[in-house]
């Protein structure tokens, strides 16, 4: 794996922990819990219309080294997630 492509891993990881930490610490009422069902909702819509993309360029592409592949999914359930959950808590 690139050295760019590690460190694009071990900061989003990080950011995800960060993001998951802050969000422990919330306290947990009917808001907060209508907000984590929508945005886990919303992350798995996301996901799967990666995973649907990613397919489709591997059957076009597959020449493409499967890394890319996997890193990207990764990214679309980490920050699928992520910004699910700030994009509801703005909205809400």
């Amino acid at each position: 794996m690139t050295e760019w492509l590690r460190w694009f891993a071990l900061l989003s990881l990080g950011i995800y922990f960060l993001v998951d930490y802050l969000d422990g610490r919330r306290v947990n009422d009917e808001r907060e819990e209508l907000i984590k069902l929508k945005a886990l909702e919303l992350a798995h819509k996301a996901s799967m219309a990666a995973l649907t993309a990613l397919a489709g360029v591997l059957f076009f592409f597959p020449w493409m080294n499967a890394q890319f592949v996997i890193l990207a999914m990764i990214a679309a359930a980490l920050y699928g997630e992520v910004l699910a959950k700030v994009y509801y808590r703005w909205r809400l």
